[in-house]
């Protein structure tokens, strides 16, 4: 995964996730990874659409590549044009919303497998 490597957005193979647990509307590019470890890849997210409160075994870091969107972490809500940028602590509750007009575009990585743990 750390190996030299070049993504752009405008070339990424979009599929639905194949974890049966993410609600559907999500699409996602995978972009590399180690198996059984870190991995990195786009999401993207139709407009108006929250992805429910859960939370993961490690840190996330993501970046908003397009659209509007509010991560709402541990009880905080964070407003992010494109360019922002959000770490997601170990464990923090936080889910997603793209509040823009148009669909929302990000690049998360994570050190370990993604894990989805969902907070009700």
């Amino acid at each position: 995964m750390d190996d030299q490597g070049v993504a752009n957005v405008k070339d990424a193979k979009w599929s639905p996730p194949k974890a049966p647990e993410i609600p559907a509307g999500v699409m996602v590019a995978p972009i590399a990874a180690d198996p059984g470890a870190a991995n990195i890849g786009y999401a993207k997210y139709p407009a108006g659409y929250v992805f429910p409160m859960h939370f993961h075994s490690a840190v996330e870091t993501t970046t908003l590549i397009s659209g509007k969107g509010r991560y709402t972490i541990s009880g905080k809500a964070y407003d992010l044009e494109p360019g922002g940028y959000v770490v997601i602590p170990a464990k923090a509750p936080h889910k997603f919303e793209c509040v823009s007009g148009s669909e929302c575009v990000v690049i998360t990585r994570r050190p370990a497998p993604v894990d989805y743990n969902w907070v009700k």
